[in-house]
């Protein structure tokens, strides 16, 4: 039976430091932990083992997020709609085709015993905390098992390859979009004013589901790790340890694909290979259904070939997804390994199990390191065929023929420029003069075009490029930029076009001075930055005007639909908020429950878009943030290491918490960071509540 013990703190430090000594240095128990919460209700979990530390945080997860716990468990089993109806059985579908819950069960006793010790601590530790608080688990909730956060894992990095292989089954077709973006970069110590690397981890993704991140400080062990994970699984996704810090963006190497099976005519069932008719293997799935009149099955067929699951029929041609993760179960074993690594060397050997999805990956270290990957389970592949779009699968010579190592994957050690980054763009645009080209690598190991870039590439490029003494306060300040680029070549080609037909667009002088005048950062009580979004969206609606290439060739006509573009987009804000004069922030704004704050940045569409993302969605002209920035922390890597970070709500999902909006009203929506208080010598002032357990 775990003992449990928690108060408010408000004794003095040197009777705190005293506390934490006895919880920390017992040699007499591997078992037990101290949940230690700060100001802002992060966890800060101290223990006397790994299983000990893995034992508190599934306690602290479930004492925040309850919820959101159990629900991202039955999303993984394929479950939802049992408990939540039939608007979720279509993911479920999707999860129970993938077979996370299966194959994750069934290859349980393959993981190696440390880490089936950490799972079966983390899972114990939530059993605990709903053993004492009945009343928050809900009726719904499903018994949880240590293959849990292995299902969870997969289906969570199973949305990169997954979405890859759609693409393909849509080329020529019609394109998928898969909401996900992010920011990373990582500058020298010749760049920084303390000679260490300074690193930015920022995450983009949707605030209510995946990206709705936990944060945490773990000590056990060898684990010493700050950051954020999915919540339901045990270690720490992205952040730092005491050596080095890590940072993943939505991009990477090719890893999915479709095999389009040539089915017989005179037989549904069989598709041809090699010359041969081969069977299509049938399995039933069961769903079953909440609804208002009792729970409901439905049944599903599933068809397979030896590629994989069909996952939809063309006349004569069957289509099979093709997974290289499918079997695979060694995520946690992997980020366990990213935790502990205490160089650059050990982390490259991590990266080597291959778990990861698709990503750019970007380390810095102590050691005044700056790496980069573009990671992920590449299946080596025959060149002769176009791996873009499926490929045929009734032959031989389209089969994988392994998974490459990485170090044939495209990476970077130690830009002599140093500094890089990558905000969800082309290895080709992450640095000026990039020595990362297509010609060096095979397409699908590269895949992306040279020149591929974006707006928050091209602003990360430009301040960072102008930084050579950079401190950790303006790291900061990069990490929330605001600003967006080429604005001053669309205001250069409105004054050309103002100045040549002034005479006819008397009325929008006013309006257009307030866009050339527009300091171009998009800050909360700017006015300016409303408007030259409302012409820009007038603008884009113009074939001659959507890119800014275009400006340096503006016709007679393309001048005055510029400035007919400033009378649609005034008349736009006129018409849903009764004037033109609107500031920022009354259009793109921050809320939890009963509470709204204004924000600064966005991040609508590629041409319109900052460092400091938030996208959500837009009613009646105002934008509920739900997504975008969902995890930032920036990272000195100092002796010790220094770090901050935020959320954009807060720790806790209990709205009678005072950690419910807490980091949202203070922080977030201020564009600042909290210290993340790594170490005990830094925290000892900011401890809040304590919590002792022991691992029964």
């Amino acid at each position: 039976m775990a003992n449990m013990h928690r108060r408010w703190l408000g004794y003095p430090s040197f009777f705190i430091f005293i506390l934490v000594f006895i919880a920390v240095s017992d040699c007499g128990s591997k078992n037990k932990v101290t949940i230690y919460r700060d100001t802002w209700g992060v966890p800060h979990i101290y223990g006397d083992s790994e299983e000990a530390v893995a034992y508190g945080f599934g306690y602290a997860q479930a004492e925040d997020r309850m919820v959101q716990l159990l629900t991202n468990f039955r999303w993984a089993e394929g479950t939802l709609a049992e408990a939540l109806g039939r608007s979720y059985a279509k993911e479920d579908y999707i999860q129970r085709l993938c077979q996370h819950a299966e194959i994750s069960q069934k290859r349980y006793a393959d993981l190696p015993q440390n880490i089936k010790n950490i799972l079966e601590a983390f899972v114990a530790g939530i059993a605990q905390y709903q053993k004492e608080h009945p009343e928050k688990v809900p009726d719904w909730a499903p018994k949880i098992q240590p293959w849990h956060p292995l299902a969870l894992g997969r289906a969570f990095i199973w949305g990169w390859p997954l979405g890859q292989a759609l693409d393909d089954l849509r080329a020529g077709k019609r394109k998928i979009e898969h909401p996900r973006g992010s920011n990373q970069w990582a500058v020298s110590g010749k760049r920084t004013a303390t000679g260490a690397p300074i690193a930015l981890i920022d995450p983009h993704l949707s605030w209510n589901d995946e990206g709705h991140w936990v944060e945490a400080r773990l000590h056990g062990g060898k684990i010493h790790s700050c950051g954020i994970c999915v919540v339901g699984t045990p270690l720490v996704g992205l952040g730092h340890n005491r050596r080095l810090s890590w940072a993943a963006t939505t991009g990477g190497p090719d890893c999915g694909d479709v095999f389009a099976e040539e089915i017989n005519p005179q037989n549904r069932l069989q598709y041809r290979y090699d010359g041969q008719w081969r069977d299509i293997a049938v399995d039933t799935i069961r769903i079953s259904v909440k609804t208002d009149s009792g729970m409901k099955v439905v049944s599903l067929a599933v068809e397979k070939s030896h590629h994989g699951p069909i996952y939809e029929r063309e006349g004569n041609l069957a289509y099979a997804l093709a997974i290289p993760y499918w079997n695979e179960v060694g995520l946690v074993q992997q980020l366990y390994e990213m935790n502990l690594a205490q160089s650059l060397d050990e982390f490259k050997r991590a990266l080597e199990m291959r778990q990861f999805m698709p990503q750019n990956v970007m380390v810095a270290d102590q050691d005044g390191n700056i790496y980069y990957q573009r990671t992920g389970r590449v299946p080596i592949r025959d060149l002769r065929f176009d791996w873009n779009k499926p490929v045929p699968g009734n032959t031989s010579e389209t089969e994988w023929q392994g998974i490459h190592p990485t170090a044939d994957l495209v990476q970077l050690l130690n830009p002599e420029i140093g500094f890089m980054q990558n905000c969800n763009i082309s290895p080709g645009t992450m640095l000026p003069t990039s020595p990362m080209v297509n010609a060096k690598y095979r397409s699908y190991i590269y895949n992306d075009p040279d020149g591929r870039d974006n707006p928050r590439g091209k602003r990360a490029n430009a301040l960072l490029g102008a930084e050579i003494h950079m401190t950790f306060e303006r790291a900061q300040e990069i990490g929330t930029d605001t600003g967006i680029p080429e604005v001053e070549l669309w205001q250069s080609a409105l004054k050309k076009a103002l100045a040549a037909h002034q005479s006819q667009f008397v009325d929008i002088a006013d309006a257009a001075e307030m866009i050339i005048s527009w300091n171009g950062h998009l800050d909360k009580e700017s006015e300016k930055a409303t408007l030259f979004r409302a012409w820009r969206i007038a603008t884009s609606k113009k074939e001659n005007l959507k890119r800014t290439a275009s400006l340096s060739a503006l016709t007679t006509e393309d001048e005055v639909a510029l400035l007919e573009a400033i009378r649609e987009g005034q008349q736009n804000l006129i018409s849903l908020f009764g004037s033109y004069k609107v500031p920022w922030g009354s259009t793109v704004i921050l809320k939890r429950g009963d509470k709204t704050f204004p924000l600064s940045g966005g991040s609508f569409d590629n041409i319109f878009s900052s460092l400091r993302s938030v996208w959500g969605t837009d009613k009646k002209g105002v934008t509920t943030g739900s997504g975008g920035q969902s995890g930032p922390m920036v990272v000195s890597l100092t002796k010790p290491v220094q770090s901050v970070s935020v959320l954009p709500w807060g720790q806790s999902d209990d709205p009678e918490s005072p950690h419910y909006f807490d980091q949202g009203e203070k922080l977030f929506s201020q564009g600042k960071f909290k210290d993340t208080w790594f170490e005990w010598e830094e925290l000892k002032e900011h401890v809040e509540t304590q919590t002792s357990l022991e691992l029964p």
